[in-house]
């Protein structure tokens, strides 16, 4: 099945959402939404992929980021063939809209893969969980709408 893609321009670049579905490594289908940010001012583009709540809890993203971002790749890459996986930062989102009991802020964890040329690796030591200052200035950096908002205009189209 063919994947929708919203793509937006902002004063700082552009954002590429879809709706990313894996296979989880703990077995069961998974879900998440991912975002591709560009920006001519930034070194590297920005893949977020936020946890939404109606994924399973088991099969959260941290637990299984790779097969994740891979997925997430094989998606937004072709809209944007000028980026490379090395010239790729990768975060997990995750607050209110990951769980059906939220607690907490938003938070973004930035995570280090590596990229074999078919599919991205990394282990849980790669993880690095931002200060919330820093999460929230590069959420407003990036201009990323709200995730109910984002999956709300992919269930739209």
């Amino acid at each position: 099945m063919a994947q929708h893609v919203l793509n937006d321009t902002t004063p700082q670049g552009s954002v590429s959402t879809v709706r990313v579905t894996w296979r989880h490594a703990l077995g069961g289908e998974a879900v998440c939404l991912g975002r591709l940010v560009v920006s001519p001012a930034a070194p590297t583009a920005a893949v977020v992929l936020s946890e939404i709540a109606q994924n399973p809890d088991s099969l959260g993203i941290s637990g299984d980021f790779p097969a994740a971002a891979t997925a997430a790749w094989a998606i937004l890459a072709p809209h944007h063939r000028a980026i490379s996986p090395a010239q790729t930062s990768w975060y997990a989102h995750h607050g209110p809209f990951s769980s059906y009991d939220p607690t907490g802020p938003e938070t973004l964890t930035e995570v280090t893969l590596s990229y074999d040329g078919t599919r991205f690796h990394g282990e849980l030591s790669g993880h690095r969980l931002l200060p919330a200052p820093q999460a929230r200035q590069l959420i407003d950096t990036w201009q990323l709408e709200p995730v109910d908002v984002a999956l709300d205009r992919l269930e739209r189209l």
